[in-house]
């Protein structure tokens, strides 16, 4: 199955963008009366006819429409990106193949980094959405944690917190999660400051361990991906 991204797939008729086009017709070397599907990375995906085939425009015909569901567990990663961009991007490409709802690369004390490069890590997320066949394209944000931090307080879910603390005995992968968001914090190369963790403390975050090795922070973040990802498979 080919997919493709546009965000207007609700129209009986679309014309791909003129990268798509080309992808499609050159690289691909599909033709009038194939089939392709499309999806608008909010959990719509369509099945669609070529009717134009050119290089710089290709235009079909939506054949029918089908929403795919949510998932029980529903997960939301904020982690401080690293000094090495790739890294980050990796992580981004990766959780998205895997699953995940949101991502939001929070600036702390001790973070490395304090610009992302949104657009590009929009256009590494969506070749991964269509690398994986899936419906789903993550939001993505850049927010300074103490914000971010007062944004959580209103929101009821799963909240939690890995830091390296030898202290932290309970592991992610045996927590009992239900239907619902879940919000996992993972801090930077120099992990959260002291008031980091205190303000997730007092705002209900539960200190977690994601196995019994020190993990970079995109394999933490990622380890998350993968926990939730099996719970949900579980949960059917």
């Amino acid at each position: 199955m080919i997919v493709f991204y546009h965000t207007e797939i609700a129209q009986p008729t679309v014309v791909l963008t003129p990268e798509e086009s080309k992808h499609c017709v050159k690289v691909l070397r599909k033709k009038v009366g194939d089939i392709i599907f499309l999806t608008d990375g909010n959990g719509i995906m369509a099945e669609a006819e070529i009717t134009v085939a050119t290089p710089m425009q290709c235009v079909v015909q939506i054949l029918r429409r089908e929403e795919v569901a949510a998932r029980n567990i529903r997960l939301h990663v904020a982690v401080a990106p690293t000094k090495n961009m790739d890294r980050m991007e990796w992580f981004v490409e990766k959780s998205v193949e895997i699953g995940i709802e949101e991502i939001s690369f929070i600036i702390c004390e001790h973070s490395e980094r304090s610009k992302v490069d949104l657009e590009r890590i929009q256009r590494i997320a969506i070749s991964a959405l269509k690398q994986s066949q899936t419906a789903l394209l993550p939001k993505i944000q850049v927010i300074n944690y103490e914000y971010f931090m007062k944004q959580t307080s209103k929101i009821e879910c799963g909240k939690y917190i890995a830091w390296c603390d030898q202290k932290n005995s309970e592991e992610f992968v045996n927590e009992k999660l239900t239907d619902g968001e879940v919000l996992m914090l993972i801090g930077p190369e120099g992990d959260f400051s002291e008031n980091e963790i205190s303000l997730a403390r007092s705002l209900g975050f539960k200190e977690i361990k994601l196995g019994n090795r020190r993990l970079r922070t995109e394999t933490a973040a990622l380890y998350s991906c993968c926990v939730v990802a099996m719970k949900n498979t579980i949960m059917g």
